[in-house]
């Protein structure tokens, strides 16, 4: 369960974006959430719990070999390329944001930044995400779709 003080969130938007993209999307890829509540002041997500832990975690602990990695990129552009076929842009992916089970699977996580492009909004510009893993065009504030 994942509990969130709601009085400490200074973008309470993005903890419900977050919320409303893990309910509405189902990937083999992609973190479920099984239910949400509000408990007074704190947002509860019940969430699948991966027990492998944050790609950055695992990184800092052993070397991955290339067929590793190549499952890692594999799961994470399966899980990108069915979000952006729904029109959801990430726009937050780092080591951080992909999580393991013990037997080895890949799931995406971290959905606060998520954005939706539509024909009335097909690209975006806003500024988010983390800074050291954005792209370029982001930094730039260049109109974006899905690409970045």
């Amino acid at each position: 369960v994942k509990m969130m003080d709601l009085r400490k969130q200074q973008r309470r938007e993005l903890l419900f974006n977050e919320v409303v993209i893990m309910r509405d999307y189902q990937h083999v890829n992609v973190v479920e959430m099984y239910k949400s509540y509000l408990v007074g002041e704190e947002l509860w997500v019940l969430m699948e719990f991966l027990q492998g832990g944050a790609l950055t975690d695992i990184v800092s602990q052993i070397r991955l070999n290339e067929e590793q990695i190549a499952t890692v990129c594999e799961s994470v552009l399966q899980a990108l390329s069915y979000l952006h076929s729904q029109g959801v842009i990430h726009r937050d992916i780092k080591s951080d944001s992909i999580l393991l089970t013990l037997d080895g699977r890949v799931k995406l996580s971290d959905f606060g930044f998520c954005a939706q492009i539509s024909k009335d909004v097909p690209k975006r510009k806003s500024l988010v995400g983390t800074p050291y893993w954005m792209a370029p065009e982001v930094i730039a504030r260049i109109p974006y779709t899905t690409e970045v």
